[in-house]
């Protein structure tokens, strides 16, 4: 039996889930006969984490709780060295004259193309994930390559795998729709369906006829992943038991009003009705992200394409905001880590030899440290630092304030660090993150600053098929717990929030 579990933004589809999931487990069902399936690996660890926790369970008593590559994984009994790998994206680069990072990640669905066989690399795999021929995926995106070279590509990369045995992640989810190693459970849950590619949809309905019971959970309005091979029409023509989740724990009044207001532009979709939080919410509309007070409360910037997030970012170094984009934070660990260890010992404390070289790392000899002493060379692991003794022993010179002593960081950076330092930003926790509206999916935020300016690329998918962005602003909008704020376009190509 199929339970279709819809969930719009904020209603809890992954609570809903490992309640029932936990529910099964409170009932005694066998740990091992329940199976958990998340698009992510972060998603799939929390929910083995929640259940281990609760029921004082060992990760190994719970084998299904992963993505649906690692079950792949499992199943077929890969060894990590059968994995395809950077070495081996390395030497297929040399050996077809072409260079390959291979720095995306398919079982996360968060490619980063840096090059041209980058590119192919992925587009092979995207047809693949669809059930699409080559040719056909060639012809539909935009390439600067011919289907020459494109064929040539994709079998010289078969090849390659071939001869020496390796396998990709597609690959796995392949091998797995021909082999008989399907576990048989008695409830399985998929949480984020509607980001399934054409090929994993065809993983889940194998375990999924081999499982006495199936809830499926997702959203086809926030399917933004086409770009990546997910097929959302499967979501939408899903039959089963239908349980709408229909209360927001996020989304306020005015916000659920403007978010209804841009998915209703969709054409193709599951009909729902939702309600918001009882709070009211604000919507506000600037021409500019510099006319907001971003010095107060916690903020999500997001900008369709990545390219837009670059001023955004500059103005932050400007005005002396601390931020994180792409999980890293604006200002290098390794100084803030000096820093502490620097001001700890002018306090009279003591430090690690770790900490003594990393603040040796920001200081020059002969200004700072005596020729020759930097290295700490008659150190051992086991001392520790105070002041008087890097200055006795180890050649140290200074001791003033760190910005007066670290001669080499950059003056740019200094003067950065000493406006955040100054407005006392957290650094282990930056109020600001940066984001394009793919990467933000799941997160949420009190106030969101929405850039509605567009590539021209995007701009020509918004005209060819306006579903997808419809989805994608609809998913931007709806991260706000409070506040949504709406910059204005800057270009003639933009996406027109309200009509």
């Amino acid at each position: 039996m199929w339970n279709i579990v819809v969930g719009p933004p904020g209603t809890g589809k992954t609570t809903f889930l490992l309640s029932r999931a936990e529910s099964f487990l409170a009932k005694g069902t066998d740990p091992s006969k329940i199976g958990y399936l998340a698009f992510t690996k972060k998603a799939a660890s929390e929910a083995l984490t929640r259940a281990v926790s609760k029921f004082d369970l060992d990760p190994d008593e719970l084998p299904y709780f992963r993505t649906i590559h690692s079950l792949c994984y499992k199943c077929l009994g890969i060894k990590r060295s059968d994995v395809i790998g950077s070495d081996n994206f390395k030497e297929l680069g040399e050996i077809l004259g072409e260079r390959i990072t291979g720095s995306w990640n398919m079982a996360e669905g968060s490619p980063k193309i840096v090059t041209k066989a980058d590119k192919m690399l992925f587009m092979e795999n995207i047809s693949r994930n669809k059930t699409n021929p080559f040719k056909e995926e060639w012809q539909t995106s935009s390439t600067d390559y011919s289907w020459i070279h494109f064929d040539w590509f994709c079998k010289s990369y078969r090849k390659y795998k071939d001869t020496r045995f390796l396998l990709d992640y597609t690959d796995m989810l392949e091998q797995f729709l021909n082999s008989n190693n399907v576990p048989e459970l008695d409830v399985l849950f998929i949480d984020e369906a509607q980001d399934l590619s054409s090929l994993q949809w065809k993983c889940i309905r194998k375990i999924a006829d081999r499982s006495k019971e199936v809830y499926i959970a997702g959203d086809d309005d926030q399917a933004i992943y086409k770009w990546a091979g997910a097929d959302v029409q499967q979501f939408i023509d899903l039959k089963g038991t239908e349980i709408q989740l229909k209360q927001s724990y996020r989304v306020p009044k005015r916000i659920h009003l403007l978010s209804n207001q841009i998915i209703k532009r969709t054409k193709n979709r599951r009909e729902k009705v939702w309600n918001p939080q009882e709070r009211e919410g604000s919507i506000e509309f600037q021409t500019s992200y510099e006319h907001i007070d971003l010095t107060k409360g916690n903020w999500l910037v997001l900008g369709r394409n990545n390219y837009l997030l670059n001023s955004v970012e500059e103005y932050l170094k400007l005005v002396g905001v601390l931020y994180e984009r792409s999980h890293k934070i604006s200002v290098r660990q390794s100084l803030l880590e000096a820093i502490h260890a620097w001001e700890s010992m002018r306090k009279g404390g003591a430090i690690t030899l770790d900490q003594a070289k990393s603040v040796y790392s920001f200081i020059s000899s002969r200004t700072g440290i005596e020729r020759g002493k930097k290295n700490l060379k008659t150190a051992s692991e086991e001392d520790m630092f105070s002041m008087g003794k890097l200055r006795k022993h180890h050649g140290l010179l200074v001791d003033d304030i760190w910005h007066e002593s670290f001669d080499r960081v950059g003056a740019k950076e200094k003067e950065y660090l000493i406006s955040c330092l100054r407005k006392e930003e957290k650094f282990t926790s930056p109020r600001i993150k940066l984001s394009t509206i793919h990467a933000a999916k799941g997160g949420e935020a009190d106030n969101v600053l929405l850039m509605t300016d567009i590539a021209n690329s995007t701009w020509k998918e918004l005209g060819r098929d306006a579903d997808n962005e419809n989805r994608t602003f609809y998913v931007a909008v709806t991260r706000a717990r409070k506040n949504l704020c709406i910059i204005q376009p800057m270009t003639n190509k933009f996406y027109q929030i309200i009509f």
